[in-house]
């Protein structure tokens, strides 16, 4: 069957693009039950010769749902780093902008003094460009600008990890339609991801964890069903820290 022209193409997907953007613009407006940490973004375990680690990204995706910072991504992450390394893990969250990747050379310019003395940067970002319909060409030019500028204030032995968009598919808030199409689109942003890092030696690529897709996501304000995903999430981000060495 020959192909359509793109044109064509364009035209028959933007009612489930503009679709899936409506969902979530609504979900964002009537977003009064999420939960968020209000202490301290920043944490330690104690130990020898601490990796220090700064978490990029997403707020949702790294803290929805917990009262504090100690139940969020990047403290399950630091514990289970220290319990594989035996050394100590000093992190800090720095969030996005809108909680869109575009925003992320801007604000990587601010934390320069900081960014000298970082061993490990995790970029977790994603979910809401997915959802807007950021196109992969600009998606693509958002992430080279973040590695170009975390580049040029990295020390030479710093690694970058960028975790995977997780698979929408499963995002039990959204409708049939515009879930389907958001696991599409968020897997097209990844292919390009994966693309771009392939040519930066220090970065890596994550992929999100399987047994975290098995069912559909439906975003409850319940703490013990986060810690889970944080939980799991934070273990399979450890172990990606350890070999990226």
């Amino acid at each position: 069957m020959p192909r359509l022209p793109k044109r064509i193409r364009r035209a028959l997907t933007l009612p489930v693009v503009h679709t899936r953007a409506a969902e979530f613009l609504f979900r964002r407006a009537d977003a009064s039950g999420d939960i968020y940490p209000e202490d301290s973004p920043s944490g330690s375990v104690l130990g020898p010769d601490p990796d220090r680690i700064l978490f990029l990204g997403e707020r949702g995706q790294m803290t929805l749902g917990v009262r504090t910072h100690a139940l969020s991504l990047p403290a399950f992450l630091a514990r289970q780093l220290a319990k594989r390394t035996q050394r100590g893990v000093t992190w800090s969250i720095t969030d996005l902008p809108q909680s869109r990747l575009q925003h992320a050379p801007r604000i990587i310019e601010t934390l320069e003094p900081k960014l000298r003395s970082v061993d490990v940067v995790v970029i977790l970002v994603g979910i809401t460009d997915t959802l807007r319909a950021t196109s992969a060409a600009a998606w693509q030019e958002h992430l080279q600008g973040t590695l170009q500028a975390l580049n040029g204030r990295l020390s030479k032995d710093a690694r970058i990890l960028v975790a995977d968009i997780p698979p929408l598919d499963n995002a039990g808030s959204l409708s049939r339609p515009a879930r389907v199409a958001a696991g599409i689109h968020g897997r097209t942003l990844n292919r390009r991801s994966r693309a771009v890092l392939a040519d930066c030696p220090r970065s890596t690529a994550v992929p999100f964890p399987e047994e975290l897709t098995e069912s559909l996501w439906l975003p409850e304000s319940v703490e013990n069903r986060y810690t889970h995903t944080y939980r799991v999430w934070g273990a399979h981000l450890a172990d990606a820290v350890v070999h990226s060495d």
